[in-house]
């Protein structure tokens, strides 16, 4: 064993429990088969009954992130990806562990800004195979409280993280094509889906994503879905800017019923429509779908609507 395997075998929360324990119960198993003493059968018994409920702790002490109470995480790094928005970096507890959340699910964050606790939430982006990290998108607004806190954080600060947090159902190609309407740091749980789906070789689902922004410096991982599109046939994104500069050649102002109809699936019982933004970006959405043929959708969507709204 190296170095480094080794090093990794002590990170493990359960090391200092499973081999010691389990040496011992051999040992104590040998003694008592050997003088054939009840009292040694019952002491074993009852030595397994304790290590079961101490392993169960010491499992649910090993995730990172939980359901029923806050986790503080450290930030490793922050990286600037627009003008406003930029990528979170957080340290799982040990460098082998994966966050691997239900697809479209969310993380609770809650910081405490002027004194009064405040609490978000955020899609990772990150692989669900990435080893001891994930990531989240976070913009900046002007008038965002919490945004700004994190804009001012540095690395090896905390965060309390809490989940995860969802209704959003997704089965492997239990649908022909999905449609995507998004807007903005909005195209983080579309991001949670595709990366599902291309990342699942026998999913053939076939994906169509309108995405909008203001401006083509506001469209956030251009570059990473544009080249996801090169790489995956089954996958194709369409931008719509409502203040372009300079010599934009896309779609101009804000998504319409058209840009849905061109460029998204049709409404048919094979097909899907995800729709993520802010309330009234998602009330025009859903009522340009409700003309189009597609099934009545509203905003607090189950987990099995043909047309969800995150």
């Amino acid at each position: 064993m190296t170095n480094a395997a080794g090093m990794e075998v002590l990170n493990q929360p359960l090391h200092g429990i499973v081999i010691p324990s389990g040496l011992f119960i051999v040992g104590l198993a040998v003694i008592a088969w050997s003088v054939g003493d009840a009292r040694y059968m019952l002491g074993l018994t009852i030595l397994i009954i304790f290590l079961t409920f101490r392993l169960g702790i010491a499992y649910s002490n090993r995730r990172s992130v939980l359901a029923n109470k806050w986790t503080p995480l450290e930030l490793e790094e922050q990286t600037l990806i627009t003008r406003n928005a930029a990528i979170y970096r957080f340290k799982l507890k040990n460098s082998s562990e994966t966050l691997d959340i239900a697809t479209g699910f969310h993380l609770a964050v809650k910081v405490t800004v002027d004194n009064q606790e405040e609490i978000r939430y955020y899609t990772p982006i990150s692989n669900k195979f990435a080893n001891g990290y994930f990531d989240i998108i976070v913009k900046s607004y002007v008038d965002g409280k919490v945004s700004k806190w994190f804009a001012s954080l540095k690395p090896g600060q905390c965060v309390e993280f809490k989940g995860p947090v969802g209704r959003f159902s997704y089965v492997t190609n239990s649908f022909k094509r999905i449609g995507m309407v998004t807007g903005g740091s909005a195209i983080t749980p579309m991001l949670s889906v595709l990366n599902k789906i291309v990342t699942t070789p026998e999913d053939t689902t076939k994906v169509s994503l309108i995405y909008a922004n203001e401006t083509e410096n506001d469209i956030m991982l251009k570059e990473e879905l544009d080249e996801l599109a090169k790489k995956y046939p089954n996958f194709e994104v369409h931008y719509v800017l409502s203040k372009p500069r300079g010599s934009w050649n896309g779609d101009i102002g804000h998504v319409t019923k058209e840009h849905m109809q061109n460029y998204l699936p049709p409404p048919a019982a094979e097909n899907r429509l995800l729709i993520c933004g802010p309330p009234k970006m998602k009330q025009m959405l859903l009522s340009y779908a409700s003309e189009l043929g597609w099934p009545k959708g509203v905003l607090n969507s189950k987990p099995d609507d043909q047309v969800f709204v995150f």
